[in-house]
């Protein structure tokens, strides 16, 4: 069943918090001394940083990635940057600059008397250590980065930082003017090859042109070239006329002969012809019968014309398709015939022409190996000048400065920062655990779940300041003489309650109940049977208390145990306990002997007698229906404590001659979809429902802090009188 939407206010959810704010307040705890003890026993750090300035390469400088055109965005040619800040080699080599295996501070075993094989292990080992305090910062939106290095002394963390940016510096530096003399190598020896190519390939185009007196070549006064375009042209003419032709076909032969025979001037005719002797049809036969001769006449004329305009219509696209297929054959012969023009001017052309080609690529490679050379001796004297430049564009911005405190914050600092975490953690984990909570709590929840109307909450013994004497379970109540309320609050149960204490919170809950009950329907029911879903849900409990507020109205009110498999109302009443409803349904006996007086004015009681082997059938039994129309007519009211309706059937069976069933559900205990699977199952059964009503719930827990205020004034109103009544009875014996 799908839940109706409801409006969730910020009351609901300062409701979740202080039902469950001790799990927030001790996970506010935990994370607190976990960050005390984090805080007591961590290392002091003190963290130093530089500043420097990565520019791109400067324009005039070619390098080997010039020479190649490996070109990146300036992005790509940062990140690179970053990533060799924190490469292991640049790591390295800051150890190797800085003498850090000899720095106590960094390594304090030092190095003295290791061999150099040694000394290469401690080194590869201690890169992790350097790595690990570097932090490398790109300042977004410029080209600076800040490089700062944690260490546990100020000195050291100075020491780093700087070498860092020194070492990196000197490494740009020296890499560049690496790839400089790679590249003046690499410059001279493609120059001295080229040359040797380019004499080479001067003489064979000088060769080649005295050998077929060539002396140049224009193609714009060639002859044979010039119809080699236009055949070119027209072929592609005769190409493009043969593409619409053959469309035309095949539109036409794809189409419905009416659509191409449509504008035929025959067809036009015939079309007019069988529309007016259609029209004269019509006209005739307002006047006469179908079987008129002048009717027939006219029809039979339409039926030859349609046949006449049939066979025009397919004339005409025969025709048109003929025609269509011919000129596709034409132009097809026409491109066939320019096409065999075309290649034997191809033929013709290449023969003419195959030395003038042939010079022409000759000399073609003779230019593009001139201006390689050009362009080769150009970078060469550029790399030349790059070489007697000395100049890095990686500049200092800031140098390391020592540390004046240290990097890690102060105990102060963690611990404020932990206990918002801990408050947010605490909050986080009230809320998962009210998701989890698949129970009921709150009448308008119960409402959703069952779609029946909320009779009432009644609130657990401990969340009442007045009923914290009581609790909810079953007491050795007796069933003749009550005693009073002090003596009775001994037993710790809520049975009787109402009778016991007609001022507690809890026995108003039930006035309440009973008020809710008897409004339920339009004619006040008399034969109520009271149920749960599972065991353990206080059904016997409200059945007594229910049973009680009802007789407390002056009427006469029969509490019937009809719970035969698990009876409970013995422990509340003392009374006959081997006599009671399965004596009066199997054995016949009369229904006077079975009832039993309960010591609450008004109120009888028919306990459930010993146990059947057959519960279900005898309460479905005739006798039980007498039993029902008996006691409605001696009672006010009838109420049956019946089993539980999820694990048996008897209360559906005994529900289909009462005049109304009442769910009882344990706030804060009973899954819903239980509840939910239950009052399905009556309302499938065809039992009248009166409503639900929410039992033993904890008000404190679930945040119904209005009636725990209420309850706290009506209890200390009560207790003021009961104050004021030695006070005025003194009074009164003074004057």
């Amino acid at each position: 069943m799908e839940l109706n939407n409801q409006e969730v206010h910020l009351s609901h959810y300062w409701n979740v918090i202080y039902k469950r704010w001790k799990v927030a307040l001790s996970i506010v705890l935990v994370v607190m001394v976990g960050t005390f003890l984090a805080s007591y026993f961590s290392k002091p750090l003190f963290r130093s940083v530089i500043s420097i300035q990565i520019e791109r390469e400067n324009p005039n400088q070619v390098t080997i990635e010039d020479i190649f055109g490996i070109q990146g965005s300036d992005q790509e040619f940062l990140q690179t940057q970053y990533v060799l800040l924190r490469s292991r080699g640049l790591a390295g080599r800051v150890i190797d600059d800085q003498k850090l295996l000899s720095d106590p501070d960094f390594f304090p075993p030092g190095i003295n008397g290791k061999s150099e094989q040694e000394i290469a292990s401690i080194r590869d080992g201690m890169i992790g250590a350097v790595l690990g305090g570097l932090e490398v910062n790109p300042v977004a939106g410029t080209s600076l980065v800040e490089i700062a290095y944690v260490a546990p002394t100020p000195r050291l963390a100075k020491k780093v930082a700087e070498g860092y940016g020194d070492s990196f510096i000197r490494r740009t530096l020296e890499q560049k003017l690496e790839n400089v003399h790679q590249a003046s190598d690499f410059l001279t020896k493609q120059i001295a090859a080229v040359k040797i190519e380019l004499d080479t390939s001067r003489n064979q185009l000088q060769n080649y042109g005295e050998s077929k007196d060539i002396i140049s070549i224009n193609s714009a006064d060639n002859i044979t070239m010039q119809k080699l375009v236009k055949l070119n042209s027209d072929l592609t003419s005769a190409q493009n006329e043969t593409y619409q032709k053959r469309a035309d076909y095949e539109q036409i032969r794809r189409s419905n002969p009416e659509s191409v025979a449509g504008s035929d001037p025959l067809v036009v005719r015939l079309t007019d012809e069988e529309t007016n002797l259609e029209r004269q049809r019509q006209q005739k036969l307002t006047v006469f019968q179908p079987e008129h001769p002048e009717v027939q006449r006219l029809k039979n004329e339409i039926d030859k014309t349609h046949q006449a305009r049939v066979q025009a219509v397919l004339a005409a696209y025969e025709k048109a398709r003929d025609n269509a297929n011919s000129a596709l054959l034409a132009a097809e012969a026409r491109e066939q015939s320019m096409r065999s023009a075309l290649e034997a001017s191809k033929h013709e052309n290449l023969k003419l022409n195959v030395e003038a080609l042939t010079y022409a690529d000759l000399r073609a490679d003779v230019e593009s190996k001139q201006a390689m050379l050009d362009q080769l001796t150009k970078r060469l004297n550029e790399t030349g000048v790059t070489g007697s430049m000395r100049r890095s564009n990686i500049h200092w911005v800031d140098h390391a400065q020592l540390p004046g405190g240290r990097f890690n914050v102060t105990m102060k600092k963690n611990l404020q920062s932990a206990f918002p975490l801990g408050v947010i953690l605490g909050l986080a984990a009230i809320f998962f655990l009210e998701y989890m909570d698949r129970s009921i709590k709150s009448p308008e929840e119960l409402e959703r779940v069952t779609r029946l109307a909320s009779l009432g909450v009644i609130p657990s013994a401990a969340s009442v300041n007045r009923a914290s004497a009581y609790g909810y379970g079953y007491g050795s109540g007796k069933l003749r003489a009550v005693p009073d309320a002090e003596k009775e609050a001994d037993r710790r149960g809520i049975d009787l309650l109402p009778h016991m204490d007609t001022r507690s919170p809890i026995a108003e809950s039930y006035r309440a109940f009973r008020t809710s009950l008897l409004l339920a329907s339009a004619n006040s029911p008399k034969v109520i049977v009271i149920t749960s879903t599972f065991a353990r849900e206080g059904k016997t409990t409200t059945s007594v208390n229910l049973a009680t507020v009802l007789a407390q109205m002056g009427k006469p009110v029969l509490l019937i145990d009809a719970d035969l498999r698990r009876p409970r109302l013995g422990k509340v009443f003392r009374g006959k306990m081997n006599l009671g409803l399965v004596n009066y349904l199997a054995a016949n006996i009369p229904l006077e002997d079975v009832i039993q007086e309960s010591g609450v004015p008004n109120l009888s009681v028919v306990l459930s007698g010993p146990t059947p082997p057959n519960p279900s059938e005898l309460l479905a039994s005739d006798r039980m229906k007498h039993l029902i129309h008996e006691v409605r007519a001696k009672f006010a009211f009838v109420i049956f404590d019946s089993p539980p309706v999820m694990a048996v059937t008897d209360s559906i069976v005994l529900a289909a001659s009462a005049d109304g069933v009442v769910l009882c559900v344990h706030g804060g205990q009973t899954p819903r979809e239980l509840v939910q699977r239950a009052a399905e199952r009556l309302r499938q059964s065809n039992i009248p429902l009166l409503g639900a009503i929410l039992n033993n719930l904890d008000l404190q827990q679930y945040g119904y802090t209005f009636k725990k205020s209420y309850y706290d004034y009506y209890d200390s109103d009560e207790d003021r009188s009961e104050k004021q009544k030695p006070a005025s009875g003194a009074a009164r014996k003074t004057s």
